[in-house]
């Protein structure tokens, strides 16, 4: 296993200066999750080990009465990348106006922070067509029934010198209706993300099968790059019910990749998730996407978790490949901040003659 002497320092510097400093204005947070890979069946192609998925640390700053500002970097592994970055200007009737580099409003397992959600990582649709976090501005308005959120972005933090002159430019919308439902809350979602790539014509899409390896996850079986595009266009649909402590979510996404001189391929993919706490706490749920849940019992909190996903990359003349997985999934909660994780990926490809096995355990800390 690869030890960084610079990782090291800054994840105990993580936990030390939250205990010595503390002011009305200046709120510190961060994460750190730990996972260990093993390969259980047909798994030639992976590095069994360790695997320091995400050390992120930072502060979270009231400027004015209303004003907050973020700044949150990761240092995994002792690469330093920027994540949440951005002033947030609070408005009237629970809006905001979001600046700076966050992620595009696109997908709820996307938007939905990789505390809470129920495997060790997201699903494979989520990960090919979801843009992530990009330099913008957005306009946001979450009510107790509803909600939305608009953006402008362009590029993403660190790619200025990947771009080609005039960088791409998009825009998102995503809104959702949460009426209750007796005792649980349905969730009913869109999204749509438009961008023109300007003078940058290529857009890649590649994902590893739920979970990476010790070498950080560089293991892809399915992936394409297409070149000669001129736009794209992302639309998705989200569902979500939660009643006690059953959770259901799902969602569906496409991609439609306009090429100048060549057939424009559409390519999808979905997923569909359902976990259960066997001890029965609940999940909170607000502004659109649900949250962690809190044991009172000194013993903890189990859940169960089960997934199924799969991807097409094949259309318009072009072999990326399809992927199925089938995950399951335990996790631990010892506290509200401290969540152990296991889980076992079936994966099925048409790339590969053989079906691999993966696990993988995390051991998660948030601040």
């Amino acid at each position: 296993m690869k030890f960084s002497t610079k990782s090291f320092l800054l994840a105990v510097l993580f936990f030390i200066i939250p205990l010595i400093v503390k002011t009305q204005d200046i709120e510190f947070i961060g994460k750190i999750h730990f996972d260990a890979f093993y390969g259980i069946k047909d798994s030639d192609y992976f590095s069994n080990g360790f695997n320091n998925r995400r050390t992120r640390i930072g502060i979270k700053s009231e400027i004015a009465d209303s004003r907050n500002a973020i700044i949150e970097i990761d240092v995994a592994d002792g690469v330093l990348s920027p994540t949440n970055i951005f002033m947030q200007f609070k408005l009237k009737n629970d809006a905001n106006i979001c600046l700076g580099h966050f992620k595009v409003p696109q997908g709820l397992n996307e938007l939905t922070s990789s505390d809470y959600i129920a495997f060790v990582e997201r699903a494979t649709p989520n990960n090919l067509f979801s843009d992530s976090r990009r330099i913008g501005i957005a306009y946001e308005q979450y009510l107790d029934l509803f909600g939305f959120k608009t953006m402008i972005f362009g590029r993403k933090l660190g790619a200025r010198d990947m771009l080609n002159r005039d960088m791409p430019i998009g825009g998102a919308f995503r809104g959702f209706a949460s009426p209750k439902t007796g005792t649980g809350r349905l969730h009913i979602g869109t999204s749509i993300v438009y961008e023109n790539l300007m003078d940058n014509n290529e857009v890649i899409f590649s994902d590893n099968p739920e979970a990476r390896d010790s070498k950080g996850g560089s293991i892809k079986f399915i992936g394409t790059k297409v070149t000669d595009v001129n736009q794209t266009l992302k639309p998705g649909i989200e569902l979500l019910y939660i009643n006690g402590p059953f959770l259901i979510e799902g969602e569906v996404f496409s991609a439609v990749i306009n090429r100048n001189f060549y057939d424009s391929p559409l390519f999808y993919g979905y997923y569909l998730q359902s976990r259960y706490v066997i001890t029965g706490e609940n999940h909170s749920y607000s502004k659109g996407s649900y949250k962690g849940l809190n044991s009172n019992r000194e013993s903890g909190a189990w859940e169960v978790a089960l997934r199924y996903s799969f991807a097409d990359l094949n259309d318009a003349g072009i072999t990326g490949g399809k992927q199925r997985n089938i995950s399951l999934g335990i996790n631990y909660y010892l506290t509200s901040k401290i969540r152990f994780m296991g889980n076992v990926v079936f994966t099925d490809t048409d790339i590969l003659e053989t079906n691999p096995v993966l696990g993988v355990i995390r051991a998660q800390y948030t601040l």
